[in-house]
This record gives structure tokens, sequence and C-alpha cells, in this order.
């Protein structure tokens, strides 16, 4: 894969439309200062704009984007779309929801390219990213192409565009579809985030297969309540239309809720544990080095090996084949998928250690944030290592408060040695942060101890660890960065913890 150069990932050359067309689609309440355009792209960041664009300013929870029009017409901004009247030397289309009119606008521009080929979307707290890298793996051994959206990046084409958010905005979403369908893709694999979809990113997206993985506490300093949360996820079940497939977990008590809000005639597919899924696991024996179980399908069953580790990676692997499953893929083809599938980067991976003592401690670097995340990669480990289980977290700046304590608590049930320090501390004093985290270790046996720079915690980690023990890095999962009050800096677990382990293999590491 190559990395894009464009900042928006998308190359200009998409087409012109007349405003008239816009307009048509918008129909929008007012229109000022009126007159014919060619509009060559569509922007809503005053600093993405390009001679020829049509700008939407969109009011957020912190700037109006009615406040940079002028700035966007300076930076050769053709006309402006705005939910209030707004006195400019260009024209205006004034609508009821500037949000909503960019997606909007974005399906028409790029010719509504979810006709075009399949797209599933995948929501749920955990498991997104490796359910979708699962999903895609099943449709390529199916002789298909597949570009993905997701968390740590977008790919399609023969590029890779590092993610800015698990789901992008509207122009993205419906350009990088374009560009899929145009170079012959049959389908994409979309995560689609809680935020993504209270902020109508994926509004006008046909999704040919929506998928749910679960839902724990996570966001509630956006959503306020898990009920409003939930009600989030839910928007993607309740806007698909006849003839899709809704894949819903079993064995999670949030999967009602979705399946109330189906419209008539999408099928559902349900995955899990419980006797009464779809696609379901049975004789789970789980390892070190992955999980070997029997797959049980709708016209057969099959054993497999999937060599990926943890009881989650398991629902992770059955919510991915039914997926495929609904698709038309073949049972065979996403049997051996699944066999040949390799772990996600960041989650749940194990980083290279020199040959010697220090290659008899096992570190994994994962992404799990939340409480059941930790709850359940942490509990995976505890049951598999030889030894004692270590665990670097932290929890981020300016999110939901709330389960900082949740999540240490989920550390100390499982881990003999828990060392809190910093994730992305953001605005907020990391000493601070700590001290919430702490408060749900109160009454664990878990020997604790509080390092608020992130890599001087993992080399402390690793260097009191002994052979046989364990070693999780939590939180950061793939991220290449820390981000600060003030600066955004490099920063990568899994190479500080190959540099750990080989400074420990030299002896330059207290034990």
């Amino acid at each position: 894969m190559t990395e894009l150069a464009y900042p928006s990932g998308l190359p200009s050359g998409q087409g012109y439309v007349r405003l008239r067309e816009i307009r048509d689609c918008l129909q929008p309440r007012e229109v000022l200062r009126w007159r014919d355009l060619a509009i060559d792209g569509l922007a809503f960041h005053s600093s993405e704009v390009r001679a020829g664009n049509l700008f939407f300013a969109i009011r957020g929870a912190k700037n109006d984007g009615a406040l940079y029009a002028q700035q966007a017409i300076a930076r050769g901004a053709v006309a402006v779309v705005a939910d209030q009247p707004l006195s400019l030397p260009v024209p205006v289309l004034v609508v009821d929801n500037a949000r909503e009119a960019l997606a909007d606008a974005a399906r028409y521009y790029y010719r509504d390219p979810s006709r075009a080929i399949s797209v599933v979307g995948i929501t749920g707290t955990n498991g997104k990213t490796t359910t979708a890298h699962l999903v895609r793996a099943c449709l390529q051994a199916d002789r298909r192409q597949v570009g993905l959206l997701g968390t740590i990046a977008y790919e399609f084409g023969g590029r890779r565009i590092p993610a800015s958010n698990t789901t992008p905005d509207p122009v993205r979403i419906q350009g990088y579809l374009r560009e899929m369908a145009d170079r012959f893709a049959s389908a994409c694999v979309m995560e689609v985030s809680s935020h993504s979809l209270d902020q109508d990113r994926v509004r006008g997206v046909r999704f040919a297969t929506a998928v749910f993985t679960n839902l724990t506490q996570d966001h509630l300093d956006y959503h306020g309540t898990m009920d409003a949360y939930c009600a989030a996820k839910a928007r993607l079940f309740a806007g698909l239309q006849p003839g899709s497939c809704a894949v819903l977990n079993r064995d999670d008590a949030a999967a009602p809720a979705m399946a109330e809000q189906l419209p008539a005639g999408v099928r559902v597919l349900w995955f899990g544990l419980s006797p009464d899924a779809d696609v379901r696991a049975e004789d789970i024996v789980a390892g070190p080095d992955g999980t070997r179980f029997t797959m049980v399908m709708p016209n057969g069953r099959v054993e497999l090996f999937l060599r990926l580790v943890g009881l989650h990676n398991v629902h992770n692997a059955l919510a991915a084949a039914a997926t495929a499953l609904s698709l038309g893929a073949s049972e065979l083809t996403v049997a051996s998928a699944l066999e040949d599938a390799r772990s996600v980067p960041g989650r749940l991976e194990l980083v290279d250690a020199p040959i010697g003592t220090g290659g008899r401690i096992r570190t994994f670097v994962d992404y799990a944030h939340t409480p059941d995340a930790l709850d359940k990669v942490c509990g995976t480990l505890a049951g598999l290592a030889e030894g004692k289980l270590h665990v670097v977290f932290g929890c981020g700046g300016d999110r939901d408060r709330g389960k900082r304590a949740p999540m240490a608590a989920a550390v100390g049930r499982h881990a003999q040695f828990a060392y809190l320090t910093s994730d992305n501390p953001r605005s907020e004093d990391p000493e601070a942060i700590l001290d919430e985290m702490e408060r749900g270790l109160d009454g664990c046996a878990a020997q604790t101890c509080r390092i608020v720079d992130r890599a001087e915690a993992i080399r402390t980690a690793i260097g009191q660890a002994q052979p046989g023990d364990t070693v999780l890095i939590a939180g950061k999962g793939h991220e290449t960065y820390q981000i600060f009050k003030d600066s955004v800096v490099p920063f990568d677990d899994r190479h500080e913890a190959a540099r750990a382990l080989a400074a420990r293999e030299a002896g330059w590491l207290p034990r």
C-alpha cells in the first residue's frame, strides 16, 4: 500500500456539477445572491477548500462553520451552504440542517456509489476493527476486490490512508466509495462509530449488511447515557433497506434493541455462543497461540484453528463468518479464510522478543480502552499465562471520566501487577487522571505502580517481569502518537516494548 498524497484523501478531477443540481438535490428553504456556477468538489473545513469548491458551514459542538465562510471564499469557494442566512459575496443556499445537506450533496456529487458495491457497516463498542479485517479476508478469499474504511486506515485501490477517525466524514466516505466502484471493487467493509451515526456521516450510504458486535460503556462524555449511546448504534439498523441483512450478536443484551429497529424485509443472521445462533462456536479450546473450535453454520459445521487469542476473537470470527455468508461467500471459503487470518495491528499483537530470557516474556499490545475490553483481554491472558500478568494501561484525557475507575478495576481483577500511566492526556493533568484510575484498585490484590511517563512504565513492567510472565500494554494499540495539551508526539507501544525487551536481554534494565 502507498500513502495518499492528498491531505483530504480525495484527488481532484471527480467532475463538475452545476450549483443548480445541488440546489435541486438539497431543496433549500432560501437562496441568496443566486447564480448558477460549476462546482468542483465539496468541503466543510476551510483549510481544505480548493478553487471551485462548494463550502458547507456546519455548526459543531465547539465551532460554527459560518465563522469560516469568508476564509473559505478567500481560498476559492464559489458558493456556501448554511443553516442561516449569511451576508457573503457568493450564492448561499440556506437549509434546515447543514450537516445532513453535506451528506446528501456528497452522495449526489459522487453519483451514489453505494448502489454500485456491497457496503458492510460494522458497529459496536469493541471488536469492530478485528471483525472488519476478518470480513475483508473472507471476501478476498472469495476472489473479490474489497475496500476497507476503519480505525487504523482507509485502504483501497492499492493505497493506504492513515485514519483520522474510525468513520470518515460524508465527503470522504462517498468519495472513497466512488473510487472503489470505479476501480471495480465489489465490496467495502466500513467501521461505523456511534459518533458518525449521530452526526449523519453515513447518511445516504446503502448498507448491504449491518453488523452489531456488542455494547459496553464508552463515549459517555459525548452521548451522556447508555440509552443514548445504544440509540445511536441502533440508527445503523433503522436505516437498512428491504433485501439487506442484519448480523447480530445473540450473546449481547443490547442486540434486541438493534433488532427492534429493523424495517420490514430485512433478514437477520445471529452469531454467538448461544445454541440459538445461526453461526455459532462449539467445543472451544483456548491456547496461547490461538483458539480451536467447531464453527456451526446454517449448512454444516467445520473444525478450525483461529490464530487469534481469546474468546472475544471467537465472537469476532463468528461475526465475520455470518457477514461473509450473508453476501454469498461459501462456508468452505469462509472457514479457510479464518484459519489463514493473522492478528490485526495493535489487537493482542505479540511483540517480537530477542532469543533468550527476554523471549520467555510474552509481551502483547492491545487497543483495549473500555472496562469490558480490558476485562476480556486481561482475563484471556491471565488464563493463558504461565507466570504472572503485568498490565500497563492509562485512560484518555478529555474523554469519559466515568470509565476510569472501572477500567482499573478490570485490570485489578486479573493482573498481579498494574502499572498506571498516561494514555493521551490531552488537556488534563496526567496525575489527576491517575488519581481517578487508582480508585478502581481499592481492595484489589494487584501490586500498583504509578508512572506518568508511558515509555518508562513500559520499561519498568518489562524489567520487573520474570521468565514465564506475560506483559500487556493496553489502550493505544496501533496508534503511533501521544496527545498532550500543546503537542502531539510520536509514540508507538510496540516499538517501546521491543526496545525494552532488547534492553532487558542486553542487561540494561534493572530487574
